[in-house]
């Protein structure tokens, strides 16, 4: 959800239509199998809208695109594909880091979240009067096609960000953060333990117009006396326990704030963690995956 690991390349790039298969399922089973990067798209040429709850992008055929590092074994991730998904049809090819650059660019599509924020290509016409992000994520997670991306997207448009301050902790490519910015928000801050999620963040702020007002940034080299009045957070939930006390003190008394990568399993364990701090509610949820918002208490 937040970030991919930095590997070698070349890469093992696995493809695969959905058919009758919730692509959720598909990019999850990926995922476990230690795909560094997942991606969605659509086999023709719709652009994604904003889904309705409870739903993934309604492509009429949905393709699947997993990026594995090239350890040298081929044959062996061949096999835990098949062991894993014995009844899919896989193409399973190298490509190096330009060629996958490429093919993400060709396949991203206009995604529309709310009413007027838009993450696109840079070559897509602009929609009038629309919050434009122009996303370049390389190979760090966060093209707002991932449920936990889109449901933070959503939130973000449902927030009152003018001449606000918002963290996006966990940034990946920066989405988050970028597109509160084209929201409103007057400053932000990009946090991320891996450099390459740091170095796409600050290649998509200078595609946006917008380095200047970001803090780009390891948790380590965040200012101590650092207070915002958004949060979003998209990890994972045993992070987001975790990292709780050092969160909430990052947040101004009464600010708003998003946390997601969270299954609905799991949703009551990391509400409760958080307790002291905010009363949080599911205030979204696309398959099993949920977002919880709330707002820091103004005393504790």
């Amino acid at each position: 959800m937040s970030r991919v690991q930095t590997a070698p390349m070349p890469w093992l790039q696995v493809e695969t239509a959905a058919g009758q298969r919730n692509p959720q399922s598909l990019e999850d089973t990926f995922t476990e199998l230690g795909a560094v990067a997942v991606w969605l798209r659509d086999a023709g040429d719709a652009p994604v809208l904003e889904p309705a709850p409870g739903e993934t992008p309604g492509w009429p055929e949905t393709l699947v695109t997993a990026l594995f590092e090239d350890s040298g074994s081929e044959e062996a991730l061949r096999g835990a594909l098949q062991n894993a998904l014995p009844d899919v049809e896989l193409t399973v090819r190298r490509v190096g880091d330009r060629d996958w650059q490429s093919e993400w660019q060709q396949n991203l599509k206009p995604q529309c979240f709310g009413n007027r924020l838009w993450v696109m290509p840079d070559d897509a016409e602009v929609p009038d009067n629309a919050a434009i992000v122009r996303l370049r994520p390389g190979l760090a997670f966060g093209t707002g096609e991932h449920p936990t991306t889109a449901m933070c997207l959503r939130w973000l448009t449902r927030q009152t960000l003018q001449d606000c301050t918002v963290l996006d902790y966990g940034c990946g490519s920066g989405l988050l953060v970028i597109a509160a910015l084209a929201l409103g928000a007057r400053r932000g801050c990009a946090v991320d333990i891996d450099p390459q999620a740091l170095d796409a963040t600050r290649d998509n702020a200078r595609n946006n117009d917008c380095e200047a007002q970001l803090l780009i940034v390891k948790p380590d080299a965040l200012p101590a006396d650092s207070q915002y009045d958004v949060l979003v957070a998209n990890i994972l939930s045993g992070i987001l326990i975790e990292l709780g006390p050092e969160l909430q003190r990052l947040l101004r008394p009464g600010a708003p704030l998003a946390l997601t990568g969270i299954l609905a399993h799991q949703a009551e364990t990391v509400c409760s963690a958080w307790a002291p701090w905010a009363d949080l509610r599911v205030d979204d949820q696309t398959d099993d995956w949920v977002l919880l918002s709330g707002n820091k208490r103004e005393t504790q």
